[in-house]
């Protein structure tokens, strides 16, 4: 008797002590973890108040339309943030007031009542944030969720495109309050690095704020301004753009020029949705979903490690859009379904997304081809389309 009690006295300093799950500890600690879980909606470049219908004749109803998707997600986020450009430039300061106002007030819509803003250039450049701090409160600002540590930073107030000296010093003092195993989330408008300078897609002194974070483990930049998915790591911290919701761009450097793509007919909504993303183990994995504007696209995801999918059995419906979310935490994997016709490379950090309908019923083989290990032949899985 007194040896077990010994013995549990010594699990309970142990798990006390070095964070130890052991029996039922482990229990108590998943069920924690669970109850931390969350998600939040990423919404960028809503540019509310364009006008030119030939790029987007639906550029007055677009918004109601996604507000509408969002509040039919189940379970609902339990915020949503607003990455910048919220309205679209005007250089007259009492619209520009109004469609601020109007946009926050549209948003009133949402049945989220947690609802947070950044700025973008177009909605602050030309009076350095003036008339959106006057609205929306404050440009810049931290808070805390379920044990993440959230940071919005201000690259569009300043002129020049920086983050400003003053600003990054704040950061510093932020992050000297953290350890560097904190879950923290970034949100920021323009990318912290240089996509395309040429087209404005960089901070000038960003590298200097992923310079403060490099020393984290966990951190996650959610940024918009390009109006299109990229993801990219520098060093630990991983780099997600948002599509924009009012109109695509071009890849970067992929035409002379950049300029909004013009609106499809035949695909009418194109490259045009927000995210969600889902917050589990404490804030440490994050899963993207991307949602089509008007109504949200199935998503699946499938995470490779050596030596096997998981899930390695999907079941699919014959004619129904669904999204593929290929991740890694280890080494380089490849993602083959040739009767199906997709191909991909799964790279450690980085999320890659393929879309596809199945046309036909039946059962479809996938397997990785790029060279894992010596496990790599068994690395297989299945799709099974059903009507």
């Amino acid at each position: 008797m007194h040896k077990r009690v010994f013995l549990k006295a010594v699990r309970m300093l142990l798990v006390a002590v070095l964070g130890l799950s052991i029996g039922g500890a482990a229990k108590a600690d998943a069920k924690e973890a669970s109850s931390a879980d969350f998600s939040f909606v990423q919404l960028s470049d809503i540019h509310w108040g364009f006008g030119d219908p030939a790029v987007n004749p639906d550029a007055g109803g677009i918004l109601q339309k996604t507000i509408e998707v969002i509040n039919r997600l189940n379970p609902q986020p339990d915020f949503v943030v607003c990455t910048g450009d919220l309205t679209h430039t005007t250089s007259d300061s009492v619209e520009r007031k109004r469609r601020l106002t109007e946009l926050r007030d549209i948003m009133g819509k949402l049945k989220v009542k947690d609802v947070r803003f950044l700025p973008g250039e177009h909605d602050a450049a030309l009076d350095s944030g003036a008339i959106y701090r006057e609205v929306l409160g404050e440009a810049h600002y931290t808070f805390d969720h379920k044990g993440v540590h959230f940071i919005v930073l201000d690259n569009t107030s300043n002129p020049g495109s920086s983050i400003g000296d003053a600003q990054l010093q704040w950061l510093a003092d932020d992050l000297k309050k953290l350890g560097k195993a904190a879950p923290i989330v970034v949100f920021t408008h323009r990318p912290l690095f240089d996509l395309y300078p040429d087209w404005d897609w960089a901070t000038r002194d960003g590298a200097r704020a992923l310079d403060l974070l490099a020393p984290f483990k966990h951190v996650t930049v959610f940024y918009g301004h390009i109006h299109q998915v990229n993801d990219r790591t520098a060093g630990q911290t991983a780099l997600h753009a948002a599509r924009g919701l009012m109109y695509p761009l071009p890849a970067p450097g992929s035409v002379p020029k950049k300029a909004p793509v013009p609106w499809d007919t035949a695909a009418p909504y194109r490259g045009l949705g927000f995210r969600k993303v889902d917050v589990k183990n404490q804030g440490k994995i994050l899963t993207l979903t991307e949602f089509a504007a008007t109504e949200p696209v199935p998503v699946v995801t499938i995470t490779a490690r050596k030596f096997e999918f998981s899930p390695s059995r999907i079941t699919l419906k014959k004619g129904v859009p669904v999204i593929l979310e290929l991740t890694t935490f280890d080494v380089l994997h490849g993602f083959n379904c040739p009767g199906l016709g997709i191909r991909a490379d799964i790279n450690p950090g980085v999320i890659s997304r393929v879309r596809v309908t199945p046309q036909k019923p039946g059962v479809y083989a996938f397997h990785c081809d790029n060279f894992c290990g010596e496990g790599h032949g068994g690395m297989v899985g299945s799709i099974t389309v059903t009507n």
